[in-house]
Formats: structure tokens, C-alpha cells, sequence
């Protein structure tokens, strides 16, 4: 029983630190401005067609909104599996189904966010499709280049 206890509190102290780096990200709970991920960085640099510009800002629209829930959902979750660690004797089944539930929104998240890339990607054309396989510093010199002249 002790065991199975020690277990559950480690548990519970990796996804209390996961959550913890996850919230305390900028652009996260009124944080300050979100940095770009790389590929966002990437994109920019590519000279999208206003079309696709739209269609990629559309996109980050409607997987934002369907994420902001999600993530709610898990802030939640989080919130009782604490109260439930706080009992005299906490239940593990119900700990083991939280963590499970929790787990399960996490997927949809990154399902989400999959299937964002796969349509951003699909927006592209080939040509941009190879500017965005190729390390960011070569990218940024050759439209540099590309403004000189």
C-alpha cells in the first residue's frame, strides 16, 4: 500500500511540474506576448500568398479555440487530483481515472495540433514546402538576398 502510494505521489509531482512549465510559458494565464515557435518564424519567412495567409490564420484560429477548452478541462482535472491527494486516504482508482482522462485530453491536444500542421502544410506549395525543410539561418539569407537586388 505504501508502495502504490509513493508511486501516485511521484506521479502526481512529474504532472504538477509538466503543468507548471506549461502555465508559467509566456502567453499563457495573461502572461506577457507569446514567443514564435520556429516553424511560425519559418512561415513568415516563405512570401505566403494572402490566400494562404488567411487560410493558415483561420486555421490557428478555429485549433485555438477548440484547444482553450481542452486545456481548461485539464487545469481542472489537475485541480482534483490535488484535492483528491489532500484525503485521509486518497482513492486510487478515482487518481488512476483523472490521470487517464487527463491523458486523454493531452492527445486530443497534440491530435489537434497534428492535423494543423498536416493542413498548413497541404497550403503550401512545393516550392515552399522545400524553403521550409531547410535550416532558418539559410532561409533568412537567401530572402535577404533576394531584397538586395
Amino acid at each position: 500500500m505504501k508502495r502504490n502510494l509513493l508511486v501516485l505521489i511521484g506521479l502526481m509531482i512529474i504532472t504538477s511540474y509538466g503543468f507548471a512549465q506549461e502555465f508559467d510559458r509566456p502567453g499563457h494565464c495573461g502572461h506577457e506576448v507569446r514567443h514564435q515557435p520556429k516553424h511560425m518564424m519559418k512561415l513568415e519567412m516563405l512570401d505566403l500568398s494572402p490566400e494562404q495567409q488567411e487560410e493558415i490564420e483561420n486555421s490557428r484560429y478555429e485549433v485555438e479555440k477548440k484547444v482553450i477548452p481542452l486545456r481548461a478541462e485539464i487545469q481542472l482535472k489537475h485541480l482534483d487530483m490535488q484535492k483528491e491527494m489532500k484525503a485521509d486516504n486518497p482513492n486510487r482508482s478515482k487518481l488512476m481515472t483523472t490521470i487517464k482522462q487527463m491523458s486523454d485530453l493531452q492527445l486530443k491536444i497534440k491530435q489537434l495540433m497534428l492535423d494543423q500542421k498536416l493542413k498548413i502544410h497541404s497550403t503550401l506549395t512545393p516550392e515552399q514546402r522545400e524553403q521550409l525543410k531547410k535550416p532558418m539561418h539559410k532561409t533568412i539569407e537567401k530572402k535577404m538576398i533576394k531584397k538586395i537586388h
